[in-house]
């Protein structure tokens, strides 16, 4: 089973809750301060996991969000604290 992984490499902004829409604002009912857009969703940085390369094959990326059992999100640090790189995979 090979492993996928579709990135365009530009740092996106962290962003926090002010920067978000009413809308957006909603699905975090608790306070969170690192968030990230990607894709039209809204991902709380501490939703992710370490991502373990040995074991799944992502050397290079510091976290993963499974979707589905073939697929999910993943996060790579930059040395910007202020910007992520995102990416997704699938089997």
């Amino acid at each position: 089973m090979s492993l996928t992984i579709i990135t365009n490499n530009v740092p996106r902004m962290m962003l926090d809750k002010s920067d978000l829409s009413d809308k957006e604002r909603a699905q975090f009912n608790y306070d969170v301060m690192d968030l990230v857009r990607y894709k039209n969703s809204v991902y709380d940085l501490g939703e992710f996991t370490a991502a373990i390369p040995e074991a799944f094959g992502t050397t290079g990326w510091d976290g993963i969000i499974n979707e589905t059992f073939f697929s999910g999100i993943l996060i790579k640090f930059t040395d910007d604290p202020d910007y992520v790189i995102m990416g997704r995979y699938f089997t």
